[in-house]
């Protein structure tokens, strides 16, 4: 594994590590998720360095990365994760996202064309109700006061599954704690409520027809699965749920979701 930092245009420091098969199948860039970092890709990274090459990146705020003092909308997150990948030299790849990380991976696709073949969303959270934007906008005040970290770690002891481990279960919540208070409120902000944000129906469906290349995706909601599908036009697309996972599915049982993902990259290569 190689790791290494990558600055952007305002002076960030991101960092990203590069491993596995160079000469293999075409590259995967892998953006986790909301108040994580790339650390929650350790489950499927051995999986998948035994046959292509794979990127991470810890998005601003996050992890080891800088913690800047402003960028922390969806379309900057975006251009963080092309900016690496043309630093690394990496194109025609796959850019997979879990949760908020679906929709940056989307908004790599949309911004930066030329970098994506592919796009994989694991529980991805875009195209939800439009009724809910009042209650994203009620959260999004409450973690811009204190406790912030509190009620996110609550967050996600809410969204695990019947199954899912306690080892992830205690790892998960403790997650937001690692986090900068700003950094916390304005990701909160800026995904549900910003003026780049595709959280929200009807002002996703537009960004999700647009896709032009197939799309492998995960949710926990079939309902979610169904909204994705009827706005997928790629006819290599493949839309799946598993109703019974928790929102890390991919760590919950990364044996299962790599098989499936790796019969899904073959036929993209054929």
């Amino acid at each position: 594994m190689n790791a290494r930092f990558v600055t952007v245009d305002d002076g960030v420091d991101l960092f990203c590590t590069d491993s596995g098969d160079t000469a293999g199948a075409r590259p995967v860039v892998l953006v986790h998720g909301w108040l994580c970092d790339s650390d929650d890709w350790v489950h499927l990274i051995p999986l998948l360095t035994a046959h292509t090459r794979v990127i991470t990146v810890d998005l601003r705020g996050h992890g080891r990365s800088t913690v800047a003092s402003s960028g922390y909308g969806p379309a900057v997150f975006a251009d963080d994760v092309a900016t690496v990948m043309r630093a690394l030299g990496v194109s025609n790849a796959v850019v997979a996202g879990h949760s908020a990380g679906g929709e940056v991976g989307l908004l790599v696709g949309e911004r930066h064309p030329d970098l994506v073949a592919g796009l994989v969303a694991i529980d991805p959270v875009y195209a939800l109700p439009a009724e809910r934007r009042a209650g994203f906008e009620t959260r999004a005040e409450e973690l811009s006061e204190p406790g912030a970290a509190a009620l996110a770690s609550a967050h996600f002891a809410s969204i695990e599954g019947p199954n899912t481990p306690d080892y992830l279960r205690e790892w998960h919540r403790r997650r937001p704690f690692a986090i900068a208070p700003h950094v916390i409120a304005e990701t909160s902000r800026g995904f549900a409520l910003g003026p780049d944000s595709i959280r929200l129906r009807p002002d996703a469906d537009a960004v999700l027809l647009r896709r032009r290349v197939p799309v492998f995706a995960v949710y926990r909601d079939a309902a979610q699965a169904a909204v994705d599908r009827a706005l997928c036009p790629h006819p290599a697309s493949e839309i799946h749920s598993w109703p019974d996972a928790g929102h890390w599915l991919h760590q919950e049982d990364p044996v299962r979701f790599h098989r499936m993902l790796r019969s899904w990259l073959a036929r993209l290569d054929r």
